[in-house]
């Protein structure tokens, strides 16, 4: 019989009663009395000039913020307003506030500016981008180069400091019987949710009574993060159609927060278009893939994120999986009202 370790230090969660988990979790008492401490104004925050709009969510791991906050972007950059995104810049070897794009193109590479970030400055056009461990310092940034009308705070949710005027929080079916780290993936409890304006569900379909209910009676508008359609592009953007793939061999690269759900899109795809996937590497979240070789008579398949870091440590051939998604027209329309 095969052993297969827990990935949380502290065993399953069906081993810890509810009242026990709760009353001997150190994590779960530090991030109740640091979210009184902000509310409460016991710890200052700092209020930038501009509307932000902050998209987080409850867990560790992947669950669509970041093609939200690309869609969010492009959404009110075609309309006039003046946008950055601001994020803290996860594996990026800087440190401190620093500016990765005043609209136009990269100011910084891959490993000084982030992955997600360097994603950003290079597909959105219009769009300021940011990084700093203290939002607030990266907020005075924004504001003394750039000068937006929106800062679209990535991975905000938990990050108390700053202001903002509109929180949307993603949350998929497993958030709801999970638990907090470290027994379980979430980083808050489900009541954290009280502080949230807007509940987006991502990897479910409607109707899905259990999220639709939990923020019912939170008092929470809420809709769905709707995937509409895949792409296959090369690393210059050109598209390749699924077609071409068939009875080709094929290769799956990722270091994202959900590696799991992005192999198991590509084996349906490959199931529909008829190509076959032979191997698959996954790696954490903001992996560097120093040392990393792909066996070059394959085609891979990754993301954009993993894209930046892949071509300059390989010569093999990749192709970029893009998942287009739509936003919720009440979502969008709650925020009209607060960007003006």
């Amino acid at each position: 019989m095969s052993f297969c370790p827990s990935p949380y230090p502290f065993g399953s969660v069906k081993f810890f009663p509810t009242l026990i988990w709760k009353l001997f979790n150190p994590y779960l008492w530090a991030v109740k009395v640091r979210e009184k401490l902000y509310l409460k104004g016991v710890l200052k925050r700092c209020r930038p000039k501009a509307v932000v709009v902050s998209i987080g969510n409850l867990s560790v791991g992947g669950t669509g913020k970041t093609p939200t906050t690309s869609e969010l972007a492009k959404f009110f950059s075609s309309r006039g307003v003046k946008t950055a995104i601001l994020l803290r810049g996860y594996g990026r070897k800087t440190r401190g506030a620093l500016l990765v794009s005043a609209g136009d193109r990269p100011l910084l590479g891959v490993e000084e500016a982030g992955d997600e970030a360097f994603l950003y400055a290079s597909r959105l056009k219009g769009v300021a981008v940011a990084v700093a461990e203290r939002r607030c310092e990266g907020a005075r940034l924004l504001e003394e180069t750039f000068n937006p009308d929106l800062i679209l705070l990535d991975d905000g949710f938990q990050h108390l400091a700053i202001e903002r005027d509109f929180d949307i929080v993603l949350l998929t079916p497993r958030d709801l019987r999970d638990r907090v780290l470290p027994f379980g993936r979430l980083r808050e409890p489900l009541s954290a949710l009280r502080r949230a304006n807007f509940c987006l569900f991502s990897k479910a379909s409607p109707p899905h009574g259990e999220l639709e209910k939990l923020c019912l009676q939170m008092g929470k508008p809420f809709g769905y993060l709707e995937v509409v359609g895949y792409r296959l592009l090369t690393p210059e953007g050109e598209e390749v159609p699924f077609e071409t793939l068939k009875g080709r061999k094929v290769g799956i690269v990722s270091a994202v927060g959900d590696n799991k759900g992005f192999q198991n899109t590509l084996k349906g795809l490959a199931n529909r278009y008829g190509f076959q996937i032979v191997e698959t590497l996954a790696f954490p979240d903001h992996y560097g893939y120093e040392g990393v070789k792909l066996d070059p008579s394959l085609l891979w398949i990754t993301t954009f994120k993993d894209l930046y870091k892949l071509r300059e440590r390989t010569n093999a051939r990749l192709l970029v999986l893009d998942r287009e998604i739509r936003l919720p027209k009440n979502l969008l329309e709650e925020l009209e009202k607060v960007v003006r």
